[in-house]
Parts: C-alpha cells; structure tokens; sequence
C-alpha cells in the first residue's frame, strides 16, 4: 500500500464528520480586537458557552481534497447528518449526476464504507481504525473537532472537572488552551475575543505540525447560533501533505432523523486500498 492509501482512511475519517451551519454569513472583522484578561476558567467557560449546542445536524456541503505528490484533487457535493454521539452519515454525490456515488457511516465502534456504483463496501472497528492515527483520536474527540468545540483526548466531553489538564497563554489578540496525550502529542486551541475557537493544532514531539484545523466564516445556523462556514485542513505525513476544505450551507439542526448502518445484501467485502481506488475515480 503506498503512503496515500495508508492515510487516507484518516483522511476520510476527518472528511466525513463536518459539521454544518448556514447560509447567512456574519462580516468580516478587518482588524484584530485585543483580549480582556481572564482566568483559565474563565476563558473556558465563555468558550463552552459558545459552542454550537444541536442533538442533530443536516444538510448539504462542498468537500474537497488534495493528496499525494501530484496534489490530485477530489471535489464533490455530499450531504452530511449526524446524530450526536451516536452516528455520522455522509453521502457522496457524483458529480453532475448527483446520485450516490458513496456513503459513509461511522458510530463509536465501526465506520462502514458503502460503494454503490461497484456495490462493494469496507468495514472496520473504530479500535482498528485508531491504529492508522498518529494520534490518540477517538469520535467523540473528532465530532468535537468538527463542531469548533474543546475536548480532551479520550474523553466523551469536556466537564468542569477536567480543565485541569489543559496549560493556559494569552497574548495581546489570543488565547491557547494546550494539552497532551499518552504519546506525548499536543493539541492546542486557540480563541480569539470573540471567545470561538479559531484554529487547533496537532504537534508531535519534536513541534511538528501533523494537523493545522482552521475556522473561518463564522454564519448563523438555523438556532442562530454562530458556527464557522468555512473549515481548512491541513495534515503533515511524511514526506506529503493532505489539505482538506469544508464549505457548508444550509444547515437544519435538531429535525428528527434516524441513520443506520447497514450493508446492502449481496455487497462484496473490500478492502481500504480499493476503496481508495474507488473515491479517486470520481
């Protein structure tokens, strides 16, 4: 297997838990506002009070990727619903047509890949799956990356207790929250005055960065709440880079939906690397 077909299920693992938000964009700042002084807790806490609250999100999305050393290029529409803490659905369109072309679920415990042109799919447990990370992801971790929230690694969510484990900084325009894992990795969160977060980071020992998230175009969703409309990925391998670019439209949050996993009768078993192959046809 060659060094894209490696990564590229941590790939698709990023791609296919974007959250959505809406259509109605705020204005652009067009210039830095400076931070008002406060405790660890504190900045905490106002970050937690703007996070997106939703027990589900639908809608549609723009999703692209660049990978490899030719920076081949996937861009396709696809449709995005995800029940909290349970499951995340997406389901690639082909392009032109906008028929399914592929759809992908993941729960806590598996991700299942369905190829319905070639009516083949791929499944893996999610502990199987953690073994291709360089980090110590899980879906409660990425469905928090997703939703612009803070998390601690290994941790279902963020509570009062746990803030302790988070080092604090501030600047004259920025605040970051950082932590480490059980391999020694870093994270950092970085708010500005607005008190969202606008950029997280993934180090590995020696400051590397593996994964640059940044969070742009802050709209209202259908709460009218505020959630970035635009998120752009970049994840370091060696030797090569994978960017990744989300833009999001018309979100509805909290309509009721169920989403299951199951695999088409007569579907033929495949493995990663094909359905490598599969996604790069469109």
């Amino acid at each position: 297997m060659n060094r894209m077909n490696k990564y590229i299920s941590c790939v698709l693992f990023f791609g296919m838990m974007a959250l959505l938000v809406s259509s109605c964009k705020t204005s652009r700042q067009t210039h830095q506002i400076s931070l008002t002084k406060q405790t660890m807790e504190e900045r905490i806490e106002k970050i937690q009070n703007q996070a997106l609250p939703y027990k589900t999100l639908s809608g549609m999305l723009r999703f692209s990727i660049q990978t490899g050393t030719n920076r081949g290029n996937l861009t396709t529409d696809a449709q995005l619903k995800i029940i909290k803490d349970e499951m995340i659905q997406l389901s690639l369109r082909v392009p032109i047509l906008g028929t399914e072309a592929a759809r992908i679920n993941i729960s806590p415990d598996q991700i299942v890949i369905v190829d319905r042109i070639n009516k083949m799919y791929f499944a893996e447990s999610m502990e199987n799956l953690k073994k291709r990370f360089p980090f110590d992801f899980d879906f409660y971790n990425l469905q928090s990356l997703f939703t612009n929230q803070l998390f601690i690694v290994g941790k279902q969510s963020l509570m009062q207790d746990n803030y302790t484990a988070f080092d604090y900084r501030e600047d004259e325009f920025s605040a970051t929250l950082s932590q480490k894992d059980s391999r020694g990795i870093t994270y950092n969160f970085t708010s500005d005055y607005s008190h969202r977060i606008q950029k997280t980071e993934v180090y590995n020992n020696v400051k590397t960065v593996d994964l640059n998230w940044d969070y742009s175009d802050f709209g209202r969703a259908s709460n009218n709440r505020l959630f970035p409309m635009k998120m752009n990925v970049a994840l370091t391998i060696p030797n090569d880079l994978i960017s990744m670019n989300l833009n999001f439209s018309s979100v509805d949050i909290d309509t009721s939906f169920e989403l299951k996993a199951d695999i088409p009768p007569k579907y033929k078993p495949i493995e990663m690397d094909q359905i490598v192959k599969f996604i790069q046809s469109l």
